[in-house]
C-alpha cells in the first residue's frame, strides 16, 4: 500500500501525485491512499478513479481530514497514462478552446462587462464549428450557475458537442457547486490538458 500526504496541497497537486503513484503500482496493483484536508479534492481524485474504472473509497478521518483509497489493479504502461484524467485528453486534440475566468469581459464599467460577456457566448453558438471546450474558473464560473443569462446559450453549446467544464476548486471557493446549471466539474490538471492539446485558445 501507498500512502501520500497531500494534506494543505492545493488542485491539482493530489491528483498528479495520486497519478504518479498510481504508475508505480502498475505491475502488481494495490491500494493507494492519499490524504487531502477538504472535500473538493476528495471530489477530484473520486471522479479521476471512477473516470479510470478504478475502485475509490472516501473516509473523513476527523474535521479537515480525509483519506481517499483507490484500489489500482494490475494494468499496462498504456492504462497508466490515462491515470488523473477525468476524461481523457487526446494529445492529437485539436479546435478551439475558450477560457473564462471572469463574469464579465474587458477592463472598465462592470456593468458593460457584462453585457458583453452575454454577447460573446451568444456569438460561439453562431460559429459554424462550436468550440472544442469552454472553460470557466475563477468568477468566471458564476456564468454557469442556474439563473444566470448565459446559461442557455451554453446549453446550446453543449448541445452541439462542446464541452463546458468547470474548475472545482473555483465553485467550492464561490458556493456555487450546488447551483450548476451546465457542464461538469472538472479539476486543474484538466484544464490544463485541454489548454495544452487545443489547437487554439481564447482567453477572455
Amino acid at each position: 500500500m501507498k500512502i501520500i500526504d497531500a494534506m494543505g496541497k492545493a488542485c491539482p497537486v493530489p491528483v498528479v501525485l495520486a497519478k504518479k503513484a498510481a504508475a508505480e503500482l502498475a505491475s502488481e496493483g494495490g491500494e493507494l491512499q492519499v490524504l487531502v484536508d477538504n472535500q473538493p479534492a476528495c471530489e477530484n481524485l473520486r471522479n479521476m478513479a471512477e473516470g479510470n474504472g478504478y475502485a475509490v473509497m472516501e473516509e473523513k478521518i476527523e474535521p479537515g481530514r480525509y483519506r481517499v483509497t483507490i484500489t489500482v489493479p494490475v494494468q499496462d504502461q498504456a492504462q497508466v497514462q490515462s491515470f488523473g484524467e477525468q476524461t481523457p485528453v487526446k494529445r492529437e486534440e485539436s479546435g478551439l478552446v475558450v477560457v473564462i475566468s471572469k463574469d464579465s469581459m474587458g477592463q472598465g464599467s462592470e456593468e458593460l462587462g457584462k453585457i458583453l460577456i452575454k454577447g460573446f457566448l451568444f456569438s460561439l453558438t453562431q460559429l459554424k464549428t462550436p468550440p472544442k471546450a469552454v472553460l470557466f474558473f475563477n468568477s468566471g464560473v458564476l456564468l454557469t450557475v442556474e439563473g444566470c443569462n448565459t446559461l442557455d446559450d451554453l446549453r446550446e453549446l453543449e448541445q452541439a458537442g462542446t464541452q463546458i467544464e468547470i474548475c472545482g476548486t473555483c465553485a467550492d471557493y464561490y458556493s456555487v457547486k450546488d447551483s450548476i446549471g451546465v457542464g461538469r466539474i472538472v479539476n486543474m490538471m484538466t484544464i490544463t490538458e485541454r489548454m495544452a492539446y487545443a489547437g487554439s485558445v481564447i482567453n477572455i
